[in-house]
């Protein structure tokens, strides 16, 4: 899922304070309810280890899909969608902002599978199509065998430079 922070009576002073940009386009990792109120949890231009919870008026869903990643659990303290280990631990969040190892890891392990599920208009060049089984990186050439078409970018395995990935298979065209 994506969003994107939309002028909906924002002053700078609530984008500097939360350290959101506008038109600015986020991946959702985690979506909950709240006392009453939808809110989802992003990265945003703070983020060093653990992404922060901020409320869904702010924002205009740019992509509808959810994470493969994702389960729904409604048991606990708010009904959540985020990968098994945050929903079914109570104190994942609060964990994974206290630094732990354990949680940190967890974290940035779906943070990487979660960040190359949808495309992302700021990627515009696409990895090189060898054959049937090989792509190669336009930015340091090194070239790896690569099948997957679920996810809609790819990241090269020596430079890390994230490109879309030109088997991807959008099932939903539309989005």
């Amino acid at each position: 899922m994506k969003i994107k922070c939309i002028e909906n009576s924002i002053c700078d002073d609530f984008l500097s304070k939360y350290f959101l940009d506008l038109n600015t386009e986020y991946v959702v990792y985690a979506v909950a309810i709240e006392k009453g109120n939808l809110i989802y949890c992003i990265c945003d231009r703070a983020y060093s280890y653990h992404p922060r919870w901020k409320p869904a008026r702010y924002f205009e869903i740019t992509d509808s899909r959810i994470s493969r990643y994702w389960i729904f659990l409604l048991d606990g303290p708010y009904p959540i969608l985020s990968f098994p280990e945050w929903a079914n631990q109570s104190d994942f969040y609060g964990n994974l902002c206290e630094g732990e190892k354990t949680e940190v890891t967890i974290f940035q392990s779906y943070k990487g599978l979660m960040d190359l599920e949808f495309p992302n208009s700021r990627i515009t060049q696409t990895a090189q199509i060898i054959d049937r089984e090989w792509l190669m990186c336009p930015s340091c050439f090194d070239a790896w065998k690569h099948y997957e078409v679920q996810d809609a970018l790819i990241c090269c395995p020596k430079c890390k430079t994230v490109w879309n990935n030109p088997r991807y298979k959008n099932e939903w065209p539309h989005l």
